[in-house]
């Protein structure tokens, strides 16, 4: 097992697979699939993030804070990480780890109502939010997996077989065995695996404060060099992204005339109705209200929506 290769060769299919697919009633959509090798002391600030966290420890070892409850996580042991579940890691020199990281989340298939019987992967998936903290010993077979799916993409084969070892992966989470109908989506263009992640982040912050020192953490990097880097990925600044995102949303809500521009402002995660009204304008060329009276025809809005 030479992870330091597939480190190196496996980076771009590996982040080929981070995209959407639709298994049974569930759409999930990977962010991130990463071979991880530390190589000396060093520490993650408490952080939380969107999506489900999975660290395997493959040699090494590291510890791990779960909200107030310290863990050693050792070779042969793995932990999840809910979402809104605050962590920290730390590194140690003398015994460095290396291991493998994945990051998803997941979402029903459009239309679909989740099986009430608990027999849809959806719903099955959705017993992963309440997973306890702490380190679990692999007794599941999770290791082979993860070693034939660097093997399997280091033969070069198909992203639709990689991706069914993806599943497999997850159905051994859940512990219900069971398989999936598989829809790989369109495959167009990948995007580079920081940028994909920072936009998933932002987009799972609708309607909440974004503390960019936060965003940061998650991915394991200071604001400055996330900053730094995304400009130059992207040309945009995290707050124009930001922006964007939330100008998008405030979009589709001004088209709902039950609700008042304070509160679309508030839903789309602006912090006060001024800075909403001018950003709004200044990507739009005109007002909210305008923006929702041409829209919306001869419907009037409420009293309190000219503010």
């Amino acid at each position: 097992m030479d992870l330091k290769k597939w480190r190196q060769e496996l980076a771009s299919v590996l982040n080929g697979l981070c995209r959407e697919i639709r298994v049974d009633d569930a759409v999930i959509d990977w962010a991130d699939i990463v071979i991880e090798q530390t190589g000396g002391a060093g520490r993650c600030p408490a952080h939380a993030h969107t999506w489900y966290e999975f660290n395997y420890v493959l040699s090494g070892r590291m510890q791990t804070r779960f909200m107030d409850k310290d863990v050693m996580v050792r070779e042969g042991e793995f932990f999840l990480i809910p979402p809104g579940m605050t962590h920290s890691h730390i590194y140690y020199r003398d015994d460095p780890h290396e291991g493998v990281c994945f990051r998803w989340r997941f979402r029903p298939v459009s239309g679909t109502r989740p099986d009430a019987g608990g027999q849809g992967l959806f719903e099955r998936l959705s017993l992963l939010k309440d997973w306890p903290p702490g380190a679990y010993r692999d007794d599941y077979g999770i290791r082979p997996l993860l070693v034939q799916l660097f093997h399997e993409a280091e033969a070069g084969r198909s992203p639709l077989y990689l991706q069914l070892l993806l599943v497999q992966f997850l159905e051994i989470l859940t512990s219900i065995p069971g398989s999936g109908r598989l829809a790989i989506a369109e495959p167009g263009e990948t995007k580079d695996a920081l940028v994909r992640k920072v936009e998933i982040y932002l987009e799972d912050f609708h309607g909440e404060r974004l503390n960019v020192e936060e965003l940061a953490a998650s991915l394991h990097m200071s604001y400055g060099h996330l900053s730094r880097l995304y400009k130059r990925k992207t040309g945009r600044t995290l707050i124009e992204e930001m922006n964007r995102i939330r100008l998008a949303k405030a979009c589709e809500l001004l088209l709902k005339p039950e609700l008042l521009v304070k509160e679309v402002a508030e839903q789309s995660g602006f912090p006060d109705i001024y800075y909403f009204s001018k950003a709004f304008k200044k990507k739009h060329g005109v007002s909210p209200q305008a923006y929702r009276k041409q829209h919306l025809g001869r419907e009037e809005p409420r009293q309190g929506q000219r503010h």
